[in-house]
């Protein structure tokens, strides 16, 4: 009976129509674990990991065996409460010429100073060592500001780019854009950033590297150097967190996640929260915080006067914030390549296989020219296959019967073999961060049943609010057992299960958002689900029990 089952999924799979094998020809296993805020993955030309943790420490895991090591401990800025939110040890990349040299890239929040810094390494005698500072990036870390982006990579043109978010209080906008010219508000506008043509945040900046520890700016940049009031290090503007970024190595066309706002629906202020796949092919301006999806625009909103004014002309964004340093005339918004509702979209790999052995396990020649694309909120996995001039041939979800949890990165192996970097269950200091690593095999063979997802434990399994939550964004921020960035279920069924009213006001307060009840960090409104599935999922959250 069990070769018969099988014999049927073989012969009703997707196999030979398929965009991509069925997840049963695909193996996930996890190589490593117990990382604390598990950021960012390079792997070396021998097939060993570098890991790095929000906190500062940069491990390397042989996936032979699963020996971890920590190699060095970069004193890093870290949250301390509303302050310095999202800054920490945030990206890394090898050189091209890893292997002879050595250099490893690090980029981190210098402790005690309101600075990034990229820095190379060298990894010499399992440690670190000889510390260079190629490039400063300043920024703010009070009143709540965040989005630091920070993700590295190297393109097949030996340019690096590196990513940096729009360094903006994203929650006194009510989910729309952060445009706030009031005087002393400069952390709640994100066109003193992103739309700063002067500015090194809210871009994806790309340098040549010196053998010196200094770096070039190549030909092709949206500035030309010398143009002023520019940065010439800026290859895209117009982001807001660009949480990680890829290029494709026969290309060397850009992509990178944009995670978007917290509105859930449209307004007369501009349009609901998207994330965004973005491809740039070339330079350009992307937006960010005049439009967003396909150009869709922001309103010109007078916060102190609470006056909607007209909306943004995306072939002609004019940037007149008295907090904008750069250009008032900015190149023209380019659309995003793919969007969907608000999650926390990122851009992982695109695959060839003829870049790999063969034989060896590596993803197969299905997935050629796939962008693999996942999301940190949702941990959905796709794949977007890309035609010979890069735009979508087909977008179809991957690897859905197996279960992550926040994904934050993903990297190639030498082997073919796809490496991902799970962030772990808590927003902050969370101890369950993994290392998987999917390969491939001829051979279907059964999916054992993944445990439940950790962040779910206790809540009641056959409630339709249990099935709700998990379909939502609520797990970005909260799970049953550990505190994340907002309280746990079990404090808050601790809080309000004996509440014959509780049911109905924290049905509403999900769908109008709320603040001060929990601490400083503000629950965004969530419109998109109306009065019955609240209450479903409020109650299914009051049932969890204390123990």
């Amino acid at each position: 009976m069990k070769h018969l089952v099988l014999l049927l999924f073989i012969l009703t799979s997707s196999f030979a129509s398929a965009k991509a094998p069925a997840d049963e020809y695909f193996k996930v296993d996890t190589i490593a674990g117990d990382f604390v805020d598990a950021m960012e993955i390079a792997v070396t030309p021998d097939g060993h990991v570098f890991v790095i943790q929000r906190t500062g420490a940069v491990k390397l895991v042989n996936p032979k065996d699963g020996e971890v090591k920590v190699i060095a401990t970069i004193p890093v800025e870290v949250r301390k409460k509303e302050f310095a939110r999202e800054c920490g040890l945030l990206g890394i990349t090898l050189d091209p010429n890893y292997r002879t040299n050595k250099w490893v890239y690090l980029y981190y929040s210098v402790q005690g100073k309101p600075v990034h810094h990229l820095a190379r390494f060298t990894f010499k005698g399992g440690r670190l060592i000889a510390e260079k500072t190629l490039l400063e990036v300043p920024h703010d870390r009070e009143n709540s500001t965040c989005h630091e982006g920070g993700s590295l990579a190297f393109g097949p043109d030996g340019c690096l780019y590196l990513s940096t978010g729009d360094n903006t209080c994203p929650f006194q906008s009510n989910g729309s854009a952060p445009i706030d010219e009031g005087k002393n508000r400069k952390w709640y506008d994100a066109q003193r950033t992103s739309a700063n043509t002067n500015d090194l945040r809210g871009k994806i900046l790309r340098i040549r590297p010196t053998n010196n520890g200094g770096y070039t700016i190549p030909k092709g940049n949206l500035f030309p150097k010398g143009t002023a009031k520019t940065r010439p290090e800026i290859y895209v503007m117009g982001c807001r967190n660009p949480y990680r970024i890829s290029i494709d190595q026969k290309t060397n066309y850009l992509y990178w996640g944009k995670v978007g706002p917290d509105a859930g629906n449209d307004s007369n202020r501009g349009p609901r929260g998207y994330d965004e796949i973005n491809q740039a092919r070339k330079a350009g301006n992307f937006g960010w915080p005049y439009f967003s999806a396909n150009n869709k625009a922001y309103t010109d909103y007078d916060f102190s006067e609470k006056k909607t004014g007209k909306k943004f002309n995306f072939e002609k964004p004019i940037n007149t914030s008295i907090n904008n340093t750069g250009l008032t005339e900015l190149p023209p918004a380019q659309p995003a390549f793919w969007h969907y509702p608000r999650a926390s979209a990122c851009a992982g790999p695109v695959f060839y296989s003829d870049l790999f052995p063969k034989g060896q396990g590596g993803l197969p020649e299905q997935l050629d020219g796939c962008l693999i694309a996942y999301d940190w909120t949702t941990t959905r996995i796709r794949l977007i296959k890309l035609d010979d001039k890069g735009d979508i041939e087909w977008n179809e979800p991957w690897l859905g019967k197996y279960r992550f949890v926040h994904p934050g990165d993903m990297a190639m192996g030498p082997k073919g073999e796809l490496f991902i970097l799970e962030y772990g269950s808590a927003w902050y200091d969370g101890k369950d961060g993994k290392l998987k690593r999917v390969t491939y095999s001829k051979t279907p063979q059964a999916i054992a049943v993944s445990p439940s997802d950790p962040r779910m434990k206790g809540l009641p399994k056959d409630h339709p609010g249990t099935k709700l939550i998990a379909e939502t964004t609520c797990l970005a921020c909260h799970n049953t057992t550990q505190k994340s960035i907002g309280p746990t279920y079990r404090d808050v069924a601790g809080k309000y299960a004996k509440d014959p009213n509780s049911i109905e006001m924290l049905a509403n307060k999900v769908i109008k958002g709320g603040v001060g009840v929990w601490g400083e960090q503000p629950m965004p409104p969530h419109p998109q689900h109306n009065i019955e599935e609240t209450r479903q999922m409020v109650e299914a959250i009051l049932r969890v029990r204390k123990k």
